[in-house]
């Protein structure tokens, strides 16, 4: 027995987390198919004669019939009115087994209410509704018999009206959290797609951040200092061209290099951490990431407890509220009894709904609830009171724990509770109290199940907005990250253009000044010396323009594949120097890390640079090879060069500076003599998989 008491409770669990049309449509189904015989057993249809009560048995399982053809499909249908034609269809069966049985199938109107809010929009749902509201009234004043009170009739239409207001809200809020689920998959989206960025913002944000600053801080410097430099290389050639340099020409061009080597200097000092000028200004700030859009706020039509508290309080002025006026219309000299219960049963729900209210108070309140409805069907003796246990079992289902136990608790209890009351007013004379038991449970059981519903999507809708707001904030983690990383990208760019221009132009502005000092010293005893001094230095103002325009050349080759890159350097210097190279690549370099692309390329430049200035080759070999772990450079010539310059040529400021890039990305450099001859640079760099 309770195994298959579990294997229920677990279906119904799942239906209750089904999306449309199972729940909706499968309630229709079950409603079609017995609420003619619980109407029949009622007694609310029992002057119907019995082929009118088969035909209505008969309609039911047609629609059944008729639904499982046309389900499958209906969501599909394009658009138009081809689900207002669907819905219709379904009204005429319902209206025909209202006709011909009456009672309890009144609720089917509101399921087909329920279907219209998926299939139709929302500007032809209330016209369409309104029309179903309409024929049932039409149909329910029709069939009334005309001795029933005006009274029951005025709470037979307003529960039919709430009942269908009701089941529209509930739609709706399962619509509004589907739109939330949707954002909380954009949110999620949003997140992954940071997460992706940031696992890979080597390759991202920050070679684009190096880039970028790469690229402005070279041609600013580049254009900064250009024309001091031309300037400084036109008075040196000016000078030479009017003969031998004089004291004063030289003193002079030595204090204007001196002056562009405090300015090469300033601006080393204004790249370098820690020193004045060297944080990042508000034009160095990157830009916000743009992120998924802010949930918008829920309508408040569709706030799921907003919907629970209008259907009870909806039941509550509609039963109590119509009673106590035809009490109090009728003459009832107790009708005062009947306000102020019906005062102190809203103060009972009051009491249960303020919010936080523990648990006891909350139980308390609706035991407090539940014994008022006693009371007032036991003064009023209207079986019709009994209705209001309706709110009773909504209040209950959210007061059990969850699962659909607490559904049939919040059935099973007001069930009772009517059993007892109408015992103790005799079911009001006419209808058998088991029969009037039967169909008020099934109202209980809509309202339970419409109430666990609401419940389930109160949960739904607190877990999507917290996930929301978690998905929000690592968000906002991340893309603080991604902001870091550039500034720390940048950061490292800026200490490693400060080395570039040191290791660069001023170790050519440094010899510039060395060699005009010479220069000044033996301008008045050794003209000719002096000279020399002054060719050798405008020799070193125009490498240093070289290095200068290289750097920002550089730039632009790095947007290209390393070999490629390689390939036009190795152009440029044979037809400089008219020696061959022989250049080798084995495998692809192209997609390295833009660090060790740098390194490499810089090597090559150095080691070419190095041979164009110490060596007199027939032929120069370059080999790179790529491996899955690492990218090894071999750089070789085959003449050492002139034998006071092998030393210097070793350990010079230009290897050493190669070999702290090779250092500082974990790799190994090594340069020097070959014991067959000439010279060999090696280069090998570890990169990842």
């Amino acid at each position: 027995m309770e195994a298959i008491q579990g294997r229920i409770v677990r279906r119904l669990d799942q239906l209750f987390r089904t999306g449309y049309p199972h729940p909706v449509n499968l309630f229709a189904a079950l409603m079609l198919a017995f609420l003619p015989v619980l109407s029949w057993l009622s007694g609310e249809a029992a002057a119907r004669v019995v082929w009118a009560r088969l035909a209505g048995v008969g309609l039911s399982w047609a629609y059944l019939a008729l639904w499982s053809r046309i389900r499958p499909v209906a969501p599909g249908w394009s658009r138009g009115i081809r689900h207002e034609l669907y819905l219709l269809a379904q009204a005429l069966v319902v209206a025909a087994i209202y006709a011909l049985d009456g009672g309890l199938t009144r609720f089917l109107f509101a399921v087909v209410a329920v279907q219209a809010v998926y299939l139709i929009p929302v500007r032809r749902w209330a016209p369409f509704v309104g029309t179903l509201a309409a024929l049932w009234l039409a149909l329910y004043l029709a069939i009334t018999p005309p001795g029933v009170p005006g009274a029951s009739m005025v709470v037979s239409i307003g529960m039919y009206l709430l009942y269908l207001v009701f089941a529209a809200l509930v739609t709706l809020t399962m619509l509004q959290q589907e739109r939330e689920s949707q954002l909380a998959r954009q949110l999620l989206d949003g997140v992954n797609q940071r997460h992706e960025v940031l696992r890979e913002y080597d390759r991202t944000v920050e070679h684009r951040a190096e880039s970028e600053e790469r690229e402005r801080l070279a041609r600013t410097i580049h254009a900064g200092l250009v024309s001091r430099l031309s300037a400084l290389e036109g008075r040196l050639r000016d000078m030479l061209a009017a003969g031998l340099p004089g004291y004063a020409a030289v003193r002079e061009a030595r204090l204007e290099a001196k002056a562009v080597l405090g300015e090469v200097r300033s601006a080393v000092r204004t790249l370098r951490p820690g020193e004045e000028g060297a944080e990042l200004d508000e034009a160095d700030t990157p830009g916000r990431f743009a992120g998924p859009p802010d949930p918008q706020a829920p309508l408040k039509l569709t706030d799921p407890i907003r919907v629970y508290h209008v259907w009870n309080a909806g039941v509550l002025a509609v039963t109590a509220g119509v009673m106590l006026v035809a009490h109090w219309v009728a003459g009832d000299p107790h009708w005062w009894r009947v306000l102020l219960l019906t005062i102190l049963l809203l103060g009972a729900y009051a009491g249960a709904s303020v919010s936080p209210v523990p648990y006891a108070w909350r139980a308390f309140f609706v035991v407090a609830q539940a014994a008022l409805i006693l009371l007032l069907v036991w003064t009023t003796g209207e079986p019709l009171m009994n209705q209001l246990f309706l709110v009773v079992s909504a209040q209950m289902v959210f007061l059990m724990p969850g699962g659909s136990r607490g559904v049939v608790a919040a059935v099973a209890f007001p069930t009772l509770l009517t059993c007892a009351s109408l015992v103790l007013i005799g079911g009001g004379g006419a209808v058998p109290p088991l029969s009037l038991t039967v169909a008020f449970g099934v109202t209980y059981f809509f309202a339970a199940v419409m109430a666990q519903m609401t419940r389930l999507q109160l949960e739904a809708r607190t877990r999507s907005m917290l996930y929301a707001q978690q998905l929000r904030e690592v968000n906002r983690q991340l893309e603080a990250r991604l902001v870091e990383a550039r500034r720390m990208a940048i950061a490292r760019e800026r200490v490693r253009m400060a080395r570039e221009i040191h290791d660069g132009l001023g170790h050519h502005l440094t010899a510039v000044i060395v060699e005009l000092q010479n220069a000044e010293a033996l301008a008045g005893e050794e003209p000719d010396a002096a000279a020399a001094h002054v060719r050798r230095a405008l020799e070193v103002i125009r490498a240093a323009m070289r290095s200068s325009a290289e750097m920002v050349e550089t730039l632009d080759r790095f947007d290209r594949p390393l070999p490629r890159a390689i390939q036009d350097l190795v152009t440029r210097w044979m037809q400089t120097t008219g020696t061959p190279v022989i250049l080798r690549v084995d495998g692809e370099g192209g997609d390295l890390p833009a660090a060790a692309r740098m390194t490499v390329f810089r090597t090559v430049q150095e080691s070419l640079t190095n041979i164009q200035k110490h060596a007199r080759p027939t032929r120069v070999e370059i080999t790179l090879t790529r491996l899955p772990d690492r990218v090894t450079l071999r750089v070789v010539n085959d003449d050492l060069g002139r034998s006071d310059r092998a030393e210097a040529v070793r350990s010079g400021f230009g290897l050493v500076g190669l070999r702290e890039r090779a250092q500082a990305l974990n790799g190994e450099f090594d340069a020097g003599p070959r014991s067959d001859g000439g010279f060999q640079v090696s280069l090998s760099l570890p990169i990842g998989l």
